[in-house]
């Protein structure tokens, strides 16, 4: 009996070490080394530089696969999207917290794939920016030699 009481404080300590920061239901290392993530954080899809930004994204969808984005619509209110596939409010909830985006506001955040952290801002960023930085990366610059071949 006393080891199963101490077995049961044991987990309830890890738990409180390693709390919802590592509980994120979405592995994102799925991701690394095929896809370059884009998170946009904001309110509701209404937010002026959230809604800019998925415009221009809509507008230019051939080239955002080109560059292999894969797109996170992460919102405080209203349905979250990954590529138009919805994400239950706890993912959001725990992608909100693992990239630190502070809530009320519009947070972009781009991640390499690599699976570092590339750019994050909290103010309004055009497409054309993100793919100029996207573009510069070695491995992006690796991708274009590929396909002119």
């Amino acid at each position: 009996m006393a080891k199963t009481i101490m077995a049961v404080m044991m987990v309830l300590v890890v738990f409180s070490i390693f709390g919802s920061k590592d509980a994120l239901s979405m592995d994102l290392r799925q991701f690394q080394w095929k896809n370059r993530l884009l998170f946009l954080f904001a309110p509701q899809r209404s937010y002026r530089f959230f809604s800019d930004l998925l415009n221009e994204i809509m507008v230019n969808k051939n080239e955002v696969e080109d560059r292999d984005l894969v797109v996170f619509e992460i919102l405080e209110s209203g349905s979250s999207f990954m590529n138009s596939v919805s994400l239950d409010a706890q993912t959001a909830a725990a992608l909100r917290e693992k990239f630190d985006a502070p809530p009320g506001g519009f947070t972009v955040i781009l991640v390499g794939k690599d699976g570092g952290v590339k750019l994050k801002r909290q103010t309004g960023t055009r497409l054309k920016d993100i793919f100029a930085l996207i573009d510069a990366m070695p491995m992006r610059q690796e991708e274009i030699r590929q396909k002119s071949q």
